[in-house]
């Protein structure tokens, strides 16, 4: 059995996503692909443009065979742990053999050379980094220029010119961080790249039949007829998107969450405010000021970024305090291994024959239906528990941005059976 492995937002599934997986099956010859999806909040800090199981739908209609959930522990995280999450999951699994993400240089030995370096990261290297954060950059930019600075004085064919292109792209950051998560866990999966085709990740207009989901979430949210938007998308996702905004259970943003976002922010504590992971060097304060003085969600995060600070870190620190994720809770479960289940989304009928084999080389629980796991399997106070009840709570929260109450009801994490394709 060759199984692919895919981490995933499909936020939406559109054009160049079809093409990394018709690309990636004919890469690896693959005769089954998994697919760790994020759920109903995705990493760079939003709320899913429409909820995980009708993206489901969607990777099942392209081709997936089965789709494992990433938990909200990882997939609402930084780049690191956003892929270690998701590679653990393709690890525990027992049966991926190969893994095949996008990248912009479409090579994958610089990103092997690069992760090697930082999985075992010297002391030299950390040194830079640390000198370039004083200089009040993100983490990202110092890490980029000390890598600039370090790898062209090694023996390698890495020249500054070339590390300064590949690390300062985003999909090759994340890339990097998979190879790395792979290394660190002494995984047997095989890394496979596939150069991007189209619009830039961080494309904010539609240029071509290939661009980017931020270009596509963008248009979207001005216009919901989608006529803009539909030769981006396969005929299949579109017509799933252009159901839930008829039936008013989409398009969701982060502006859905401004007023609780504000009220939680205006009644919690600075030191409260330290829990959350990524607020450091005295961020508490610079939050809970804007808080008091913005009127607005846009008008907060405006008065929080700095160069330091990022936009997208801003929005996963104001995700993790409505989620009621906290630091010491989210570090518990990355020293005990990371994700605590596979919890599946859905499958295909040669899906369920890479479950049938799952149940022998899995060496997490899987798990099918939240209620008999959540309520009898696990104790109350075990990190499988805390994990599965994270989801719930963010499903919770997610559903109350639906502008059709109907649909806003608790517990759909209980009640909504798996999506299947014959």
């Amino acid at each position: 059995m060759k199984a692919l492995g895919i981490i995933t937002e499909y936020n939406p599934f559109h054009n160049g996503h079809l093409y990394h997986l018709r690309k990636s099956l004919k890469t690896t010859d693959a005769d089954y692909t998994i697919c760790v999806m994020s759920g109903n909040f995705v990493q760079r800090g939003n709320p899913a443009i429409i909820d995980k199981w009708n993206r489901v739908k969607m990777a099942l209609e392209a081709g997936i065979d089965l789709v494992l959930e990433l938990p909200i522990a990882y997939a609402l995280r930084s780049a690191e742990y956003f892929a270690y999450g998701g590679v653990q999951l393709l690890n525990q699994t027992g049966i991926v053999d190969k893994m095949v993400f996008g990248s912009e240089l479409g090579e994958i030995e610089p990103l092997i050379e690069i992760s090697e370096i930082l999985a075992d990261e010297p002391t030299e290297l950390s040194n830079l980094i640390q000198e370039e954060l004083d200089k009040g950059v993100s983490f990202p930019k110092a890490r980029a220029e000390a890598l600039s600075i370090y790898i062209p004085n090694l023996d390698t064919t890495l020249s500054t010119a070339k590390v300064k292109k590949t690390i300062n792209n985003p999909n090759n950051i994340l890339g990097i961080e998979y190879i790395k998560a792979l290394i660190q866990t002494n995984s047997q999966i095989k890394p496979l790249t596939i150069k991007r085709k189209g619009a830039d990740y961080h494309q904010t207009k539609i240029k071509g039949k290939i661009t980017s989901a931020t270009a596509i979430r963008n248009t979207i949210l001005k216009d919901q007829s989608l006529q803009d938007i539909k030769e981006l998308l396969p005929s299949y996702s579109f017509d799933i998107l252009k159901e839930n905004i008829r039936l008013n259970k989409g398009p969701i943003d982060l502006e859905n969450f401004e007023l609780p976002i504000l009220t939680i922010l205006r009644r919690t504590s600075p030191s409260t405010l330290k829990e959350i992971e990524d607020v450091t060097g005295g961020l508490e304060n610079r939050i809970k000021d804007a808080a008091n003085q913005a009127t607005s969600l846009l008008e907060l995060i405006d008065l929080i970024k700095t160069k330091r600070f990022t936009q997208t870190r801003i929005q996963r620190i104001l995700l993790h305090l409505l989620l009621g994720l906290n630091k010491s809770t989210l570090k518990g479960f990355d020293k005990a291994g990371g994700p605590q289940y596979l919890r599946i989304l859905g499958f295909s009928k040669k899906g369920q024959k890479i479950l049938k084999t799952m149940k022998e080389t899995s060496k997490l629980p899987l798990i099918n239906r939240v209620a008999n796991h959540y309520k009898s399997a696990y104790p109350a106070d075990s990190l499988k528990a805390k994990m599965l009840a994270m989801e719930v709570k963010a499903t919770n929260i997610y559903s109350l941005a639906y502008n059709n109450p109907k649909y806003r009801q608790g517990g759909q994490d209980y009640t909504q059976p798996l999506i299947l394709k014959n």
